[in-house]
This record gives C-alpha cells, sequence and structure tokens, in this order.
C-alpha cells in the first residue's frame, strides 16, 4: 500500500503546479500535513526543484538524437574534461557515463537535420578527447518520460 508520501510525490511528478490544497485532497491528508511532508521530502533532497514540462515540438525540436561518445582515454582526467566541456553546452540536454562499449550518451534536440549539423559542429566536435561518435535519431518517442516510479517498500 502506497505510503503518504509515496502518492505525494506520484501527484507532484504528475502536476506540481497545483495547490497544497489541491495536493492534499488526491492524497487524502490535511492541508498542513501534506505541507509539512513536502518541506521533509525537500528538506532530505528527495524533492530537488519543481519545474514545468515543455512540449519539444511547440518550441520548434521536432528531432532528437542520441550520440554514443567512446573517449580516445578513459583516465579520470580525460573524463572530467570531457564532462565539464559537455555540461557546458546547452544543445546536450542529458549526457550519461554509461558501461559497455561507448563511454558516454548524450540526448541532443534539434529543429531538423541542419540544426543538429549545426550542434554537431559548434558543440560536439568541440567536446575534448572524443575517438569516436555515433549519432542516432529517434524516429517517434513511443513512452515519454513522465517520472520516476513511486513504490513503497
Amino acid at each position: 500500500m502506497p505510503t503518504p508520501e509515496d502518492r505525494l510525490l506520484r501527484e507532484l511528478q504528475n502536476d506540481s503546479g497545483r495547490s497544497i490544497a489541491e495536493l492534499a485532497q488526491v492524497t487524502g491528508m490535511s492541508s498542513s500535513a501534506a505541507h509539512r511532508r513536502m518541506r521533509a521530502l525537500e528538506d532530505d533532497g528527495t524533492i530537488q526543484g519543481y519545474a514545468a514540462r515543455l512540449d519539444p515540438r511547440k518550441l520548434g525540436l521536432r528531432m532528437q538524437a542520441f550520440v554514443e561518445i567512446t573517449l580516445a582515454n578513459q583516465g579520470q582526467e580525460a573524463m572530467d574534461l570531457f564532462e565539464e566541456a559537455a555540461c557546458g553546452f546547452d544543445e546536450i540536454l542529458s549526457c550519461h557515463l554509461l558501461s559497455g562499449e561507448a563511454d558516454y550518451m548524450l540526448r541532443i534536440a534539434a529543429t531538423d537535420l541542419d540544426h543538429f549539423d549545426s550542434i554537431h559542429r559548434k558543440a560536439l566536435a568541440k567536446l575534448p578527447g572524443v575517438a569516436t561518435m555515433k549519432s542516432f535519431f529517434s524516429i517517434r518517442e513511443v513512452k515519454p518520460w513522465s517520472g520516476y516510479p513511486v513504490r513503497s517498500e
């Protein structure tokens, strides 16, 4: 059975723009209890912030690419330099250190192939220590990310 915190976290991930009174009602808590639990979850770092989910198509970003990166050297300094550089480009939406053949996976949003080419030349080509780069283009998003699973233990 889900705990009150679980219900609150699920509802916040679904729509964090609701008032505390609305969240309290849908989670079966009083407003003061919902407020206290939210503050506790913020204080312990479970809730790291609040943001709006934007429709990339409304922003003109109709293409998503995933780029596998393999570094020439997997030493700490090379990885640190790569990660610092990757974090410096707004065009790189996310960067994940991987296990397996490639070292990193980047997610990029672009308006079209010409825009991706520009991102490739202005951002990806400037990343330090890259030995190989493979790009994959998303044909269609089947299941959009909608939050982390929240389950009671």
